[in-house]
């Protein structure tokens, strides 16, 4: 058993991204599971799982058609951001690193950043 988890393509389709919702419970619970070990009343074992199939008409995941770039600060980004394996090579980390500290100090001279009692006029 897999969940279909279109929340987590929806730019393939031309959809504006959403952050993700959780994977839920029952399937960690039964991945990597192949049901051979013994007899077991999987309709009920499964009932939960089921039960949102047989509603999943009711499951559409509405988002506005994705017009553009997402930007730098979409919550979808900053979330990917913390929570991923940005990088695969050394080099893309360094490309990654320069984007980011571009982006950061674009924030710093356009107020999107809290800076206490930083003077950064010299960057303008």
């Amino acid at each position: 058993m897999e969940w279909h988890l279109p929340d987590r393509c929806l730019r393939q389709f031309g959809r504006e991204q959403c952050i993700p919702l959780e994977v839920p419970g029952s399937q960690r619970a039964f991945h990597g599971r192949d049901g051979r070990q013994g007899t077991r009343d999987w309709p009920t074992k499964l009932k939960e799982p089921i039960a949102i199939w047989e509603n999943r008409q009711l499951q559409d995941i509405v988002t506005p058609n994705q017009v553009g770039r997402m930007g730098y600060h979409d919550p979808y980004l900053d979330r990917y951001r913390q929570t991923s394996v940005r990088y695969m090579t050394p080099e893309g980390a360094a490309d990654g690193a320069l984007g980011d500290g571009i982006e950061r100090i674009k924030d710093m001279t356009t107020g999107r950043t809290e800076l206490g009692n930083e003077d950064v006029s010299f960057i303008k």
